[in-house]
């Protein structure tokens, strides 16, 4: 039968784990910062999120890094400028 760790043996686990520490890490936050993980409410204004600009958009892709067009990140399948 496996060893079950007490819950003052699990916080300690939590209290030194890698959270936040790298975008590798296993274990994240939410936030704004780059190795925290987006809440699922995120809009991309500035305040929640990273701010996207249309200027940040080339040929329906996202240049999120700011890098070269071809460090593209993620495809965004259509954009509606509204009335902008």
């Amino acid at each position: 039968m496996p060893i079950v760790p007490s819950s003052e043996d699990v916080n300690v686990f939590h209290t030194n784990s890698d959270k936040d520490s790298s975008t590798q890490a296993l274990h994240h936050t939410l936030g704004i910062k780059p190795t925290q993980a987006s809440p699922g409410n995120h809009t991309h204004n500035g305040v929640d999120s990273p701010f996207i600009k249309f200027s940040d958009i080339e040929g329906g892709w996202m240049n999120v890094d700011g890098g070269e067009p071809w460090t593209i990140y993620a495809p965004i399948p259509a954009l509606d400028g509204g009335g902008i």
